[in-house]
């Protein structure tokens, strides 16, 4: 006879998981739609939501498809339990077109992109000496265009 016991405690736990999950990225939203993008202005929103939960250490990137002729911001917002955080926009060749750094923050990068391009917004946050608690906290990539 199989003991049920064990896989029911998984499945909740599996479900408390992505009930957690679920809240997390639903409060992110929250602060991405109230705090940064109203840091677009005056360049509206291109209602494509970028985010993720940081820890320090963790890394995430984005890619983004600047169109010819377009006028672009784009903006790395996180929440103040992270601080500043470290982040670049890169071209399809890894290089360098714009970068932050947590400690000579810039809010912000607006371009006008000459032709169509691709490229990627690559954000990480630095480890910091906070003793044992580990803070994650909400990055949001938003990129904003003029009309």
């Amino acid at each position: 006879m199989l003991n049920a016991r064990p896989v029911l405690v998984k499945t909740i736990l599996a479900g408390a998981f992505l009930m957690f999950a679920g809240a997390a990225n639903a409060q992110c939203r929250s602060f991405a739609k109230n705090k940064c993008v109203p840091e677009l202005a005056p360049f509206k929103f291109n209602e494509s939501f970028n985010a993720a939960q940081l820890a320090p250490g963790e890394e995430a990137e984005v890619k983004l498809t600047f169109y010819s002729g377009q006028e672009y911001r784009v903006k790395v917002c996180t929440h103040p339990i992270l601080g500043e955080v470290n982040w670049k926009l890169v071209d399809e060749n890894n290089k360098i077109v714009f970068e932050s750094l947590a400690d000579n923050p810039k809010p912000h990068f607006d371009l006008k992109a000459a032709s169509t391009v691709p490229m990627k917004v690559v954000v990480w946050v630095p480890t910091r000496d906070t003793g044992d608690m580990v803070h994650v906290g909400c990055v949001a990539i938003l990129m904003g265009f003029k009309e």
